[in-house]
């Protein structure tokens, strides 16, 4: 566990690092392009991110599973299968945009009339860059990959922010992106040039229907999981202006460095439970998942709870009071992370793809309705409401598999006592240094700073003095 934690550290500080680059780009956006450019700019994105999220079928993500499997002529092949797989399937959903154009939302309709071909090229260039957010870590070169993060997500943002101040118009704005998605593209065919190779002809069709066969089911289980992500956003863009739903879209930018450090861990631990697996150390692997969840807990819920407790001030801090409306969107969607534990990682070690498939097809209909009828009595914040309901239910769903799979009882599935005690106090923390806060009521940028930060102190000093830190120090060491 400690080569992992390292390795982790390393991984999560340049995602930290990059989600703290990719929310500063909409703070400078907000106040250069104004709120209807920034609402065309996050539409774009909600296209670019929907496609890329529907459209890979988990295959990148299954090189994590085959590296350690594999020797070096087969790591070749996987990678060029991968590939052309990637640029095959974004043409079709380049091809899909525009024949169905017409379906979309108004605001889209409009960016994809004065930006379609640039649209087209930005998704080449964007969705085979998917590879480099997967294939250092399957080759263990996991330091390599943080200083790729680094330097792309300073590249891209220092080209996306120059062109706003400088230019203040979207279409400069959107140049930017693409020249960022270039340079990552450059960065990955270093990256195969040097570490691991890449056979592009002739296929292989025996090795890429094994890597479908596995891929496939947990990815169309994705895609649906995806779709319903993905579905309250285009009820918003639907029924909502583009002003609207950039407000909607704060929350989701806020919720990104919680996401990335879920995907750091269950990418992390994913090659290692693969190769326990082949081993049938089935016990190990499992008590690796659960130190792995209880020590990203330990940041992550502090980190939830602070930001629950002080939506408001954030928002108004970062984004002006323009985007405060969107704080109760944000709280919502902070119960959903909060009851995501990574649970993937055993689904995936177990090959359970059409389990997952299964499920996720049975509640996208659920969620849908849902976030439609939330958005008619609620407005806004209705929108996400399917999300986090469904949500619960699928979790419910996956660990009784996977007690069944395991025979392991669902008590025994993931470490429920030292999660909660971690969810305790840090919902005191939060509770404690809002009630403060509210009876000396501060300015909104000294309370959405010093807040959050009054709630990890607390938090820190409790684990302190308790010596519960020693409880945690000793997972990472196992």
């Amino acid at each position: 566990m400690a080569s992992i934690f390292r390795q982790g550290i390393v991984l999560s500080v340049a995602r930290y690092v990059e989600q703290a680059i990719m929310l500063l780009t909409p703070v400078v956006l907000v106040r250069t392009i104004g709120t209807t450019a920034f609402g065309e700019y996050r539409l774009f994105w909600l296209l670019v991110t929907t496609v890329a999220l529907l459209f890979n079928f988990e295959l990148p993500r299954s090189l994590l599973f085959f590296f350690v499997r594999l020797d070096s002529e087969r790591r070749r092949l996987y990678v060029g299968q991968t590939a052309l797989f990637l640029l095959g399937i974004t043409m079709i959903a380049v091809l899909l945009i525009f024949v169905f154009g017409n379906a979309l939302p108004s605001g889209m309709k409009d960016l994809l009339h004065h930006h379609g071909f640039f649209l087209a090229l930005f998704l080449l260039a964007w969705n085979l860059g998917l590879l480099l957010d997967v294939l250092p870590n399957a080759a263990e070169q996991i330091r390599w990959q943080a200083q790729a993060i680094l330097a792309t997500s300073v590249l891209r943002a220092a080209l996306i922010i120059s062109a706003a101040v400088f230019f203040q118009r979207l279409e400069e704005v959107l140049v930017a992106t693409l020249i960022g998605a270039c340079m990552r593209l450059g960065f990955l065919a270093y990256f195969i040039a040097r570490y691991c190779g890449i056979r592009l002809f002739p296929l292989d069709m025996q090795q890429f229907r094994v890597q479908l066969r596995y891929a496939l089911p947990f990815g169309v289980a994705g895609l649906l999981f995806h779709m319903r992500k993905q579905t309250e956003q285009w009820i918003v863009a639907a029924v909502f202006s583009p002003a609207v739903f950039g407000i909607f879209s704060i929350a989701t930018t806020l919720l990104m460095p919680f996401e990335i450090l879920r995907t750091v861990l269950g990418n992390l631990l994913l090659p290692k439970m693969s190769h326990l697996h082949s081993l049938g150390s089935h016990q190990e692997l499992l008590r690796l998942n659960n130190q792995g969840n209880v020590i990203v807990s330990a940041i992550m819920f502090p980190a939830i709870a602070a930001l629950f407790a002080f939506s408001d001030e954030v928002i108004q801090f970062l984004f002006t009071k323009e985007y405060v409306s969107g704080s109760p969107v944000l709280r919502i969607y902070l119960v959903q992370t909060l009851v995501s534990v990574e649970i993937t990682t055993l689904l995936n070690v177990f090959g359970q793809g059409s389990y997952n498939l299964r499920y996720e097809a049975s509640i996208l209909p659920f969620a849908v309705i849902s976030s439609l009828v939330g958005v008619w009595y609620y407005g806004l914040p209705g929108a996400a409401i399917g999300s986090v309901v469904a949500t619960f239910v699928v979790y419910t769903l996956f660990l009784k598999r996977l007690s069944k799979v395991m025979s392991v009882p669902i008590a025994k599935l993931q470490d429920w006592k030292n999660l909660g005690k971690i969810w305790s106090v840090s919902a005191v923390c939060a509770i404690v240094v809002r009630f403060c806060a509210d009876l000396l009521e501060p300015s909104a940028p000294i309370a959405a700073i010093v807040g959050p930060t009054a709630v990890l102190v607390l938090y820190a000093t409790i684990l302190l003095a308790t010596g519960y830190y020693r409880t945690l120090a000793e997972m990472r060491r196992e």
